[in-house]
């Protein structure tokens, strides 16, 4: 027997509605009930004539709306409110009163009851009471249904953050579909050749093992999962109970499997696709809400993709680095920290050359104001200009530091090191590099001493430590310019999610036109997601 599916649905106008009708006058209870009955065939009517016999109703079968008379006898209505308000403080309540009872109509709307109508309107106007009672349980499904969806996605969030791989992302994401009560779900990606390759499957999967091998190419099945793969547009199928001669070989395996419905919904950014996700469900119908929920996981799947992939494009295994701690003023940014407030430390996690006459620094700064930022950088000769990319919780500003080159960053990698950071404050910078090829640590001094003096120069040399390089086994098809793209792109916050900054932006910062920088950054991401599929 299948779970009850926890994914939200939005009310059809055919759903019946549980109602429990509680009054101590039996015939009052029993015209009533067929006066609702007779105002809509959604009603489904349940009676009590005590406050005792209400409670047990209550306990065994819980209504979706509870419409009760102030007088019970063994007690009111405001008692039944109070008791049902402990456990449940949005069950529809109706509460019925007599003639002059706007204290008890007071009281009530205390108690946070729904609505409240006297019995008076009831015998002018019969249908009023279903009417209020519909729009009651309506307003709770869809509260209901929201937040599901809300927690359905904070549940998709926790799975992001908590998966280190692409492969692993999905399996989790449809292992949490599986579980909410889909029958199968799996994420489809294309190799190089276009071929259908499974990345994650969980569930019913010897229907896909029967259905899709790798390797099929999209145009060869109306499967739902390939026409998405190949117009990358949602489709959605409901299925039959039972298959027709004509139904294509998926449709009648699909349908010997127990689906009723089907959904593929494109995981893609932008004009970057990424594949498909799919889900078979053994209810008649995947409703609008579904789709939609369906679609903000394909895009938050997409975005931890992405994110996931350019951030690993930037790590290498370990190796030896070699830490140089530059003193006095030839790094342009200790002066820039001298202006700044007593304590100020900058992070720098990207250096890049803008042109031949400046350079630019990706820099995270703890503790200034942006007025503070720019004060310094107009006390700061060297330093051509600064732009602010955004500040997070913690009041951290992420930057861009343009300054004049040539810069000890620079001379570095001239030698053929990789930059790992820099750390700067207002008495040194401290810069840290991984040596490779025929470069020697007395080759970096003697350029350091030659742009600092050799005094100012001390070395620390740590073997077998992870770093972080800008020349990754996986980046190395990449060129000069499209690595630089990319990994202002990936410092800047490009690729998270609300976005950061903008193409315009970051062009600006490299001092190109935005149409080279797309251009470069969607060469990048083509070359880099090729590779990423090829190691799957």
């Amino acid at each position: 027997m299948s779970k009850p599916r926890e994914l939200p649905s939005i009310p059809a106008s055919h759903r019946s509605i549980s109602v429990l009708l509680v009054d101590d006058e039996e015939t009052w209870v029993r015209t009533q009930r067929r006066l609702l009955e007779r105002a809509s065939d959604r009603l489904r009517i349940s009676t009590a004539t005590s406050f005792e016999s209400a409670m047990n109703a209550i306990s065994e079968t819980p209504p979706e709306c509870i419409v009760c008379d102030y007088q019970l006898g063994d007690g009111t209505g405001l008692d039944l409110l109070r008791r049902v308000r402990t456990d449940n403080v949005e069950l529809p309540f109706i509460l019925v009163t007599g003639e002059g009872d706007e204290t008890v109509a007071s009281e009530a709307i205390g108690e946070q009851v729904t609505d409240y109508i006297r019995k008076l309107h009831l015998s002018q106007q019969p249908s009023k009471l279903a009417e209020r009672i519909i729009s009651a349980v309506a307003a709770d499904r869809t509260r209901r249904a929201l937040t599901r969806e809300r927690q359905s996605k904070e549940r998709l969030l926790e799975t992001v953050t908590s998966s280190a791989t692409r492969s692993e992302l999905g399996e989790n994401i449809c292992e949490q579909l599986v579980t909410a009560g889909y029958a199968c779900a799996w994420i489809a990606t294309l190799d190089a050749d276009r071929g259908v390759i499974p990345l994650s499957t969980i569930g019913d999967t010897d229907y896909l093992e029967a259905t899709i091998t790798p390797g099929t190419r999209p145009t060869d099945s109306t499967e739902p999962t390939l026409v998405a793969l190949a117009d990358t547009k949602s489709v959605v199928k409901t299925l039959p109970d039972t298959d027709k001669p004509d139904d294509d070989a998926w449709k009648k395996r699909a349908i010997s499997h127990g689906f009723r419905s089907v959904a593929a919904v494109p995981i893609s950014h932008e004009t970057l696709q990424f594949g498909v996700l799919t889900v078979y469900s053994d209810a008649a119908q995947i409703n609008d809400r579904e789709l939609q929920l369906l679609s903000a996981y394909a895009d938050t799947i997409a975005y931890a993709f992405q994110t996931n992939t350019w951030k690993q494009t930037l790590l290498s295994s370990a190796s030896t680095s070699v830490e140089f701690t530059l003193t006095g003023d030839c790094h342009p940014l200790v002066t820039f920290a001298s202006h700044l407030p007593a304590g100020t430390t900058l992070r720098v996690t990207s250096v890049i050359p803008r042109n031949d006459r400046e350079v630019l620094y990706v820099t995270t700064i703890d503790g200034p104001t942006d007025d503070d930022l720019s004060e310094a950088a107009d006390a700061t000769d060297s330093i051509v200009s600064i732009d602010l990319y955004r500040t997070d919780e913690d009041n951290r500003i992420l930057c861009g530091v343009i300054t004049e080159s040539p810069v000890p960053e620079t001379r570095l990698v001239d030698t053929g090191v990789s930059l790992s950071q820099t750390v700067v404050n207002s008495e040194y910078a401290r810069l840290s590099v991984v040596l490779s090829g025929e470069t020697t640590v007395n080759a970096c001094v003697d350029v350091l001493s030659e742009c600092c003096g050799k005094d100012a120069v001390t070395t620390l040399w740590t073997a077998s430590k992870t770093h972080r390089s800008t020349k990754s086994n996986t980046t190395t098809e990449l060129t000069d310019r499209q690595q630089q793209v990319l990994e202002l792109a990936v410092e800047a916050g490009y690729f998270e999610r609300p976005r950061q900054n903008n193409t315009g932006e970051l062009a600006d910062a490299l001092d190109i036109s935005r149409a080279t920088f797309t251009q470069h950054l969607r060469a990048a991401q083509r070359k880099l997601f090729r590779s990423n599929i090829h190691k799957q």
